[in-house]
């Protein structure tokens, strides 16, 4: 199901697949465009206000799926849980995930933290300014574009994180995530305190990882990227139909692991921004994000300081991470505004405050305050 809240978004949604939308005033809007996956049926479009008796006119299977839909979009997850009795708390807002790279190589920060004391001291500092957890990684997944990376074993993977995971949950209970492909990691990660399996490959790169993740009790992100190998995710980046294969995939995965043990309320979905997307690919992406809230599960999303935020927001490749922000920050509220449950980011305070302010301005009071009255001059 993808929204769209004008004649120009409508038109865009309807040119993927060919059809051309009724002409709809702007009283109609938003519609939502109802697409049935392996039917026949075309997209149907839905005007919000007229949807219960659109509902009706449709044939009763095709009804029924298109009212499901509306109902895993209404059911909005207000929580997601974790391994060790812990849970992320959505229920006031997007949940801030910091990103700790304990790797020589990432794209933003490679080797700034590849030291466990610093990468500890780090973390705590996220949870201070504001992350609801901490991601940690010990390989890089970043695009070929930034320089060939070396696929890193399970062994030295172990090496890098398990040192920051125990002291760190030494120190703190705030909830942590483990970024890995790798199931011997992600069960050791667990074991050392991690609550939540980051993986880029959906469960796909080892054929162990939804077992491991189901028999640990932890949550996970399922994540789109093409393939299973970040260094040549980027070869092909043409797609079909740019939402629909997004979330034909991410449907695939979250079946998989629901089948493998893991529950429904430990799952979240991610479209991977920047894994196997064109940067026009990313912006429609982000600009439809709220249609996989029509999965059921709570969306989770990454576009900090990655290529295409860079680009379109005008600044170099060599541009520093302050330069990065502004465009980082509209994509954060983007996400926040599509209902994302999940915000993964490089830039914690800023993104914390970011969000904070914008909640302010779009959470309509009760009751308007009054001005002060100024005393009258003596």
């Amino acid at each position: 199901m993808i929204p769209a809240a004008s004649a120009a978004e409508l038109a865009e949604i309807a040119s993927w697949d060919g059809f051309r939308p009724a002409t709809y005033p702007a009283s109609e809007f938003p519609v939502d465009v109802v697409r049935f996956e392996g039917s026949s049926s075309p997209p149907v479009v839905l005007s919000r206000a007229r949807r219960a008796e659109s509902l009706k006119a449709l044939p009763g299977t095709l009804r029924s799926r298109a009212q499901e839909a509306f109902d895993r979009v209404s059911k909005r997850p207000g929580r997601l849980a974790l391994a060790h009795g812990r849970s992320l708390d959505f229920s006031q807002g997007p949940a801030v995930m910091g990103i700790l790279n304990v790797t020589p190589d990432s794209f933003s920060d490679g080797g700034m933290y590849l030291d466990a004391g610093r990468a500890v001291e780090r973390a705590l500092q996220m949870f201070e300014d504001g992350a609801a957890i901490v991601d940690v990684g010990g390989e890089s997944t970043r695009p070929a574009t930034y320089g060939e990376s070396a696929e890193v074993s399970a062994e030295e993977e172990l090496r890098r994180v398990i040192p920051v995971l125990e002291v760190l949950r030494s120190r703190t209970e705030g909830p942590i995530s483990i970024d890995t492909r790798k199931a011997a990691v992600a069960r050791e990660a667990v074991a050392a305190g991690a609550d939540l399996v980051n993986d880029v490959s959906a469960l796909r790169f080892d054929p162990e990882m939804a077992g491991a993740v189901a028999g640990s009790g932890a949550a996970a992100i399922l994540m789109h990227m093409k393939g299973t190998d970040p260094r040549t995710m980027q070869i092909d980046v043409t797609y079909a139909h740019p939402i629909a294969d997004v979330a034909s995939h991410l449907a695939r995965a979250a079946t998989a692991a629901l089948e493998a043990g893991i529950a429904a309320d430990r799952i979240a979905v991610d479209p991977g921004f920047g894994f196997g997307k064109s940067p026009e690919g990313n912006l429609v992406l982000l600009r439809h994000l709220a249609a996989f809230r029509s999965l059921g599960f709570a969306v989770a999303a990454g576009a900090s300081r990655k290529a295409f935020v860079r680009r379109f927001s005008g600044v170099p490749e060599t541009a520093s991470a302050a330069e990065r922000m502004p465009g980082s920050l509209a994509c954060l509220a983007a996400a926040a505004r599509a209902g994302a449950s999940i915000l993964r980011v490089h830039d914690v305070a800023e993104s914390a405050r970011f969000l904070r302010m914008l909640a302010a301005v779009e959470t309509p009071t009760p009751k308007a305050a009054r001005p002060p009255v100024a005393a009258a001059a003596p």
